[in-house]
């Protein structure tokens, strides 16, 4: 592997986040984050990131639509629901 710059560093890791909501959708998982000893963070490792692609998005916005949503108003369960229903075909 080729590389223009490689440096060597002192850095933290922290284990200790959590993130989710302990759902079907969003498990609760540890988050691996590093930083550099001035705080900054520089990584972060989650082992279940909740993202979308831009189609998905597109189709969700689609669904709300179709149900009769209110934009302005979506909860996490709503985004279940969306969820369930694309399993389901």
């Amino acid at each position: 592997m080729n590389m223009d710059k490689v440096e060597c560093k002192e850095v933290i890791v922290s284990t200790l986040k959590r993130r989710g909501a302990g759902t079907k959708y969003s498990p609760i998982r540890i988050i691996t984050e590093v930083y550099e000893k001035d705080g900054t963070k520089i990584a972060e490792v989650d082992p279940s990131p909740e993202t979308f692609t831009p189609m998905d998005l597109l189709y969700f916005s689609r669904w709300v639509h179709e149900q009769g949503h209110d934009p302005n108003k979506l909860t996490g369960n709503i985004v279940e629901k969306w969820l369930d229903s694309t399993e389901e075909k």
